[in-house]
Protein backbone atom coordinates (compact mmCIF):
# COMPACT_ATOMS: atom_id res chain seq x y z
CA UNK A 1 0.00 0.00 0.00
CA UNK A 2 2.79 2.38 0.93
CA UNK A 3 4.47 1.68 -2.42
CA UNK A 4 1.22 2.49 -4.31
CA UNK A 5 0.76 5.72 -2.37
CA UNK A 6 4.30 6.86 -3.14
CA UNK A 7 3.83 6.08 -6.85
CA UNK A 8 0.57 8.08 -6.91
CA UNK A 9 2.23 11.11 -5.32
CA UNK A 10 5.12 10.91 -7.75
CA UNK A 11 2.70 10.81 -10.71
CA UNK A 12 0.83 13.84 -9.42
CA UNK A 13 4.06 15.81 -9.11
CA UNK A 14 5.03 14.92 -12.67
CA UNK A 15 1.66 16.12 -13.98
CA UNK A 16 2.04 19.44 -12.15
CA UNK A 17 5.51 19.97 -13.66
CA UNK A 18 4.31 19.22 -17.22
CA UNK A 19 1.30 21.54 -16.85
CA UNK A 20 3.51 24.39 -15.69
CA UNK A 21 5.81 23.97 -18.68
CA UNK A 22 2.86 23.94 -21.09
CA UNK A 23 1.40 27.15 -19.62
CA UNK A 24 4.69 28.95 -20.19
CA UNK A 25 4.24 28.64 -23.98
CA UNK A 26 0.91 30.52 -24.13
CA UNK A 27 -0.03 34.21 -23.76
CA UNK A 28 -3.37 35.98 -23.40
CA UNK A 29 -3.96 39.30 -25.23
CA UNK A 30 -6.36 41.29 -23.07
CA UNK A 31 -5.98 44.76 -24.63
CA UNK A 32 -9.46 46.12 -25.27
CA UNK A 33 -11.21 42.97 -24.03
CA UNK A 34 -11.53 40.84 -20.93
CA UNK A 35 -9.41 37.71 -20.62
CA UNK A 36 -12.50 35.57 -20.98
CA UNK A 37 -13.28 37.12 -24.40
CA UNK A 38 -9.88 36.44 -25.94
CA UNK A 39 -8.90 32.83 -26.62
CA UNK A 40 -5.47 31.52 -25.77
CA UNK A 41 -3.09 31.64 -28.69
CA UNK A 42 0.45 30.48 -29.19
CA UNK A 43 3.05 33.21 -28.92
CA UNK A 44 4.24 34.02 -32.43
CA UNK A 45 7.78 33.17 -33.29
CA UNK A 46 10.21 36.08 -33.48
CA UNK A 47 10.34 37.14 -37.18
CA UNK A 48 13.65 36.80 -38.93
CA UNK A 49 15.11 39.95 -40.48
CA UNK A 50 14.78 40.09 -44.26
CA UNK A 51 17.70 39.00 -46.36
CA UNK A 52 20.14 41.67 -47.48
CA UNK A 53 18.76 43.70 -50.40
CA UNK A 54 15.14 42.63 -49.90
CA UNK A 55 12.71 45.56 -49.66
CA UNK A 56 9.79 45.21 -47.30
CA UNK A 57 7.26 47.97 -48.18
CA UNK A 58 5.28 49.52 -45.38
CA UNK A 59 1.47 49.49 -45.59
CA UNK A 60 1.55 53.22 -46.36
CA UNK A 61 4.03 52.75 -49.19
CA UNK A 62 1.98 49.90 -50.58
CA UNK A 63 -1.07 52.17 -50.60
CA UNK A 64 0.80 54.94 -52.43
CA UNK A 65 2.14 52.51 -55.01
CA UNK A 66 -1.31 51.06 -55.51
CA UNK A 67 -2.80 54.52 -56.07
CA UNK A 68 -0.04 55.41 -58.54
CA UNK A 69 -0.72 52.20 -60.46
CA UNK A 70 -4.44 52.95 -60.67
CA UNK A 71 -3.75 56.49 -61.86
CA UNK A 72 -1.29 55.24 -64.47
CA UNK A 73 -3.82 52.73 -65.77
CA UNK A 74 -6.46 55.47 -65.92
CA UNK A 75 -4.18 57.67 -68.01
CA UNK A 76 -3.40 54.73 -70.27
CA UNK A 77 -7.13 54.14 -70.77
CA UNK A 78 -7.65 57.81 -71.71
CA UNK A 79 -4.79 57.71 -74.23
CA UNK A 80 -6.26 54.54 -75.70
CA UNK A 81 -9.67 56.17 -76.01
CA UNK A 82 -8.20 59.22 -77.74
CA UNK A 83 -6.21 57.02 -80.12
CA UNK A 84 -9.27 54.96 -81.02
CA UNK A 85 -11.31 58.09 -81.75
CA UNK A 86 -8.48 59.85 -83.63
CA UNK A 87 -9.93 59.38 -87.14
CA UNK A 88 -13.24 60.94 -86.14
CA UNK A 89 -11.93 63.71 -83.83
CA UNK A 90 -8.99 66.08 -83.53
CA UNK A 91 -8.67 65.83 -79.74
CA UNK A 92 -5.09 64.58 -80.18
CA UNK A 93 -4.19 68.08 -81.39
CA UNK A 94 -5.08 69.38 -77.93
CA UNK A 95 -2.51 67.10 -76.33
CA UNK A 96 0.22 68.39 -78.63
CA UNK A 97 -0.50 72.03 -77.77
CA UNK A 98 -0.95 71.53 -74.01
CA UNK A 99 1.88 69.05 -73.31
CA UNK A 100 -0.50 66.08 -72.92
CA UNK A 101 -3.03 67.80 -70.69
CA UNK A 102 -6.77 67.38 -71.19
CA UNK A 103 -7.91 70.97 -70.71
CA UNK A 104 -11.55 71.91 -70.18
CA UNK A 105 -14.00 73.58 -67.82
CA UNK A 106 -14.89 71.40 -64.84
CA UNK A 107 -16.91 72.84 -61.98
CA UNK A 108 -18.41 75.35 -64.40
CA UNK A 109 -20.09 72.50 -66.28
CA UNK A 110 -22.77 72.36 -63.60
CA UNK A 111 -23.21 76.15 -63.52
CA UNK A 112 -23.39 78.61 -66.43
CA UNK A 113 -20.16 80.09 -67.72
CA UNK A 114 -20.35 83.80 -67.06
CA UNK A 115 -19.65 85.74 -70.26
CA UNK A 116 -19.02 89.48 -70.32
CA UNK A 117 -19.38 91.09 -73.75
CA UNK A 118 -17.60 94.44 -73.86
CA UNK A 119 -19.20 96.56 -76.55
CA UNK A 120 -17.29 99.21 -78.47
CA UNK A 121 -13.51 99.15 -78.57
CA UNK A 122 -13.19 100.30 -82.18
CA UNK A 123 -14.81 103.12 -84.21
CA UNK A 124 -16.46 100.66 -86.61
CA UNK A 125 -18.17 98.68 -83.88
CA UNK A 126 -21.91 98.08 -84.43
CA UNK A 127 -24.39 96.88 -81.75
CA UNK A 128 -25.55 93.97 -83.93
CA UNK A 129 -22.14 92.32 -83.50
CA UNK A 130 -23.23 91.13 -80.05
CA UNK A 131 -25.74 88.88 -81.82
CA UNK A 132 -22.90 86.90 -83.43
CA UNK A 133 -21.49 86.08 -80.01
CA UNK A 134 -24.91 84.99 -78.77
CA UNK A 135 -25.35 82.76 -81.82
CA UNK A 136 -21.86 81.30 -81.42
CA UNK A 137 -22.54 80.41 -77.78
CA UNK A 138 -25.89 78.87 -78.75
CA UNK A 139 -24.29 76.58 -81.33
CA UNK A 140 -21.87 75.09 -78.82
CA UNK A 141 -24.42 74.99 -76.01
CA UNK A 142 -26.87 73.10 -78.23
CA UNK A 143 -24.48 70.13 -78.37
CA UNK A 144 -25.59 69.10 -74.89
CA UNK A 145 -22.10 69.01 -73.38
CA UNK A 146 -23.39 70.28 -70.06
CA UNK A 147 -22.03 73.74 -70.85
CA UNK A 148 -24.28 76.75 -70.53
CA UNK A 149 -23.53 80.43 -71.02
CA UNK A 150 -24.88 83.35 -69.04
CA UNK A 151 -24.13 86.91 -70.19
CA UNK A 152 -23.18 89.18 -67.29
CA UNK A 153 -22.72 92.97 -67.31
CA UNK A 154 -19.41 93.10 -65.45
CA UNK A 155 -16.04 91.64 -66.41
CA UNK A 156 -14.91 91.38 -62.78
CA UNK A 157 -16.35 87.93 -62.08
CA UNK A 158 -16.69 86.80 -65.70
CA UNK A 159 -15.28 83.46 -66.81
CA UNK A 160 -15.08 84.57 -70.45
CA UNK A 161 -14.58 88.15 -71.64
CA UNK A 162 -15.25 89.09 -75.28
CA UNK A 163 -13.91 92.28 -76.87
CA UNK A 164 -13.67 93.71 -80.39
CA UNK A 165 -10.65 95.29 -82.05
CA UNK A 166 -10.19 96.80 -85.48
CA UNK A 167 -7.61 94.25 -86.70
CA UNK A 168 -4.56 92.21 -85.74
CA UNK A 169 -1.06 93.04 -86.94
CA UNK A 170 -0.57 89.41 -87.95
CA UNK A 171 -2.63 87.16 -90.21
CA UNK A 172 -5.54 86.36 -87.93
CA UNK A 173 -9.07 87.59 -87.28
CA UNK A 174 -9.64 86.30 -83.76
CA UNK A 175 -7.76 85.18 -80.69
CA UNK A 176 -8.66 83.31 -77.49
CA UNK A 177 -6.30 83.30 -74.52
CA UNK A 178 -6.96 80.70 -71.84
CA UNK A 179 -5.63 80.24 -68.33
CA UNK A 180 -5.77 76.79 -66.76
CA UNK A 181 -4.24 75.09 -63.75
CA UNK A 182 -1.92 72.07 -63.62
CA UNK A 183 -4.95 69.76 -63.42
CA UNK A 184 -6.22 71.00 -66.76
CA UNK A 185 -9.11 73.00 -65.30
CA UNK A 186 -9.76 76.15 -67.34
CA UNK A 187 -10.05 79.15 -65.03
CA UNK A 188 -10.76 81.99 -67.45
CA UNK A 189 -10.72 82.93 -71.12
CA UNK A 190 -10.31 86.19 -73.01
CA UNK A 191 -11.50 86.56 -76.61
CA UNK A 192 -10.65 89.27 -79.14
CA UNK A 193 -12.65 89.51 -82.37
CA UNK A 194 -11.40 91.63 -85.26
CA UNK A 195 -13.63 93.58 -87.66
CA UNK A 196 -11.02 93.53 -90.42
CA UNK A 197 -8.32 91.16 -91.59
CA UNK A 198 -4.65 92.08 -91.22
CA UNK A 199 -4.71 93.81 -94.62
CA UNK A 200 -7.52 96.12 -93.47
CA UNK A 201 -10.36 94.54 -95.45
CA UNK A 202 -13.67 94.51 -93.58
CA UNK A 203 -14.98 91.04 -92.74
CA UNK A 204 -18.37 89.95 -94.03
CA UNK A 205 -21.20 89.10 -91.65
CA UNK A 206 -20.66 85.39 -92.41
CA UNK A 207 -16.96 85.69 -91.57
CA UNK A 208 -17.67 87.60 -88.35
CA UNK A 209 -20.03 84.84 -87.21
CA UNK A 210 -17.56 82.11 -88.21
CA UNK A 211 -14.77 83.76 -86.21
CA UNK A 212 -17.03 84.11 -83.17
CA UNK A 213 -17.97 80.40 -83.31
CA UNK A 214 -14.30 79.46 -83.74
CA UNK A 215 -13.09 81.52 -80.78
CA UNK A 216 -15.89 80.34 -78.48
CA UNK A 217 -14.76 76.83 -79.43
CA UNK A 218 -11.27 77.67 -78.18
CA UNK A 219 -12.76 79.22 -75.02
CA UNK A 220 -14.40 75.91 -74.09
CA UNK A 221 -11.09 74.10 -74.59
CA UNK A 222 -11.04 72.90 -78.20
CA UNK A 223 -7.80 72.90 -80.20
CA UNK A 224 -7.30 73.58 -83.90
CA UNK A 225 -8.27 71.04 -86.53
CA UNK A 226 -6.30 70.23 -89.66
CA UNK A 227 -9.50 69.75 -91.69
CA UNK A 228 -10.74 72.91 -93.50
CA UNK A 229 -14.31 71.60 -93.23
CA UNK A 230 -14.22 72.03 -89.44
CA UNK A 231 -15.09 75.22 -87.58
CA UNK A 232 -11.85 74.82 -85.63
CA UNK A 233 -9.66 74.93 -88.74
CA UNK A 234 -7.11 77.76 -88.17
CA UNK A 235 -8.20 79.78 -91.21
CA UNK A 236 -11.88 79.64 -90.30
CA UNK A 237 -14.15 79.18 -93.31
CA UNK A 238 -17.48 78.26 -91.75
CA UNK A 239 -19.58 78.87 -88.68
CA UNK A 240 -21.42 75.55 -89.02
CA UNK A 241 -20.20 72.83 -86.68
CA UNK A 242 -19.02 69.76 -88.58
CA UNK A 243 -19.50 66.18 -87.38
CA UNK A 244 -15.84 66.20 -86.28
CA UNK A 245 -16.36 69.42 -84.32
CA UNK A 246 -19.32 67.85 -82.57
CA UNK A 247 -17.57 64.56 -81.79
CA UNK A 248 -14.41 66.28 -80.60
CA UNK A 249 -16.32 68.54 -78.23
CA UNK A 250 -18.36 65.59 -76.95
CA UNK A 251 -15.22 63.51 -76.34
CA UNK A 252 -13.45 66.39 -74.60
CA UNK A 253 -16.27 66.71 -72.09
CA UNK A 254 -16.40 62.96 -71.48
CA UNK A 255 -12.73 62.83 -70.48
CA UNK A 256 -11.51 63.92 -67.06
CA UNK A 257 -9.37 67.05 -67.07
CA UNK A 258 -5.70 66.67 -66.26
CA UNK A 259 -2.36 65.31 -67.51
CA UNK A 260 -2.43 61.95 -69.25
CA UNK A 261 1.27 61.43 -69.84
CA UNK A 262 3.21 58.99 -67.64
CA UNK A 263 5.52 61.89 -66.93
CA UNK A 264 2.79 63.00 -64.50
CA UNK A 265 4.24 60.41 -62.08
Amino acid sequence: MLRLLLLSLLGALLLLLVGDQVRRHYIVDVSGASASEVPLRRRPATPRPPATGTAVPSPAAAGVNGTATVERLARLAIRKRISEDAPATYIDSLLLTTDSVVRRWTERVAAPLRVAIVEGGTPDYQPHLVGYVYEAMHRWEALGLGLRFDVVPDTTDADIVVRWIDRFDIDRTGQADLAWDRLGRIRRASIQLALRDSAGTALSDEALLAVAVHEIGHAIGLPHSADPEDVMYPATRTGVLSPRDRRTAALLYQLPAGPISDRAD
